[in-house]
């Protein structure tokens, strides 16, 4: 007896997502069927196999199921992730992305943010030169935007946030990694008044630049600045400062005399080549 297609969601809904895509469907006209509702694309975590670039390599398991299963040639990312796209069918919120390679701007970015614009959450990788540069016009598209992840703060940052500022309403959690300055707190407390979430944990961040974001920031409830450079996890300033927020976790943070910025910016402008992987 066929299964009731509500059940079979709820089941697949259960299933990594590359379950559902490269197996499920195989399997019979009603797996097929519930495999493209739309509610089992919404989050589309493309990080949560693990793996990097390397899960999307023709060779990777993921790619070899495609091959076997549906004669795919050629497959990449790219193409795996209009697949997710299509399916989702523009009701997708929640996104996270693996490292997009190349100097190039990347189709992917022009792809979701055409194709998501529902979009809640979002991790970005680190971001090529050009694709830095336009960041504040992608998420301005995203007019839902509550919570975004950067794997390394972008050089348009301030105009990025500027952008979130005036175009996201409901924007109230960041999380970001690299080299925190003063414009960037300066920016934050600008653009983001209302900010309730921040996690800069493994940041450079010096005390000034944390105590201007703390006082500029007076509705945040939850501040994570663990195993930061540049200021100390016992320093009376700021744990006198942070007392009104409600989760403030700064251990492993410290103090050093010297610190090379390019080791917490971990960038290389002479990218490698975008490699295409479907």
């Amino acid at each position: 007896m066929d299964m009731d297609d509500d059940c079979l969601v709820e089941i697949f809904r259960r299933l990594p997502l590359d379950d559902v895509a490269a197996a499920a469907p195989l399997v019979c006209r009603s797996w097929r069927a519930a495999a493209r509702d739309p509610s089992l694309w919404r989050a589309l975590d493309l990080l949560g196999g693990g793996g990097g670039t390397t899960r999307f390599m023709p060779w990777s398991p993921l790619g070899v199921a495609f091959a076997s299963r549906y004669g795919v040639r050629r497959f990449s990312f790219a193409g795996y992730l209009r697949l997710c796209v299509a399916r989702a069918g523009g009701a997708a919120v929640e996104l996270s992305l693996p490292p997009l390679l190349g100097p190039a701007p990347a189709p992917e970015l022009d792809l979701v943010s055409l194709r998501c614009p529902a979009l809640r959450k979002v991790a970005l990788p680190a971001l090529s030169v050009g694709d830095d540069a336009r960041l504040p016009d992608i998420v301005a598209g995203w007019r839902h935007l509550e919570h975004l992840e950067l794997e390394l703060k972008p050089s348009s940052f301030p105009a990025t946030v500027a952008r979130i500022g005036s175009s996201c309403p409901n924007f109230s959690v960041l999380k970001m990694g690299g080299a925190i300055r003063e414009e960037d707190a300066a920016a934050m407390v600008a653009s983001l008044p209302r900010l309730k979430l921040l996690c800069l944990d493994g940041c450079y961040l010096p005390k000034q630049v944390l105590l201007a974001i703390i006082h500029g920031c007076p509705e945040l409830e939850a501040l994570s600045a663990k195993r930061c450079v540049a200021f100390d996890e016992g320093d009376d300033e700021v744990a006198r400062e942070a007392a009104m927020i409600g989760r403030f976790e700064v251990g492993g943070s410290r103090l050093v005399d010297k610190f090379e910025l390019y080791d917490v910016d971990d960038v290389d402008d002479d990218t490698s080549s975008y490699v295409d992987v479907i």
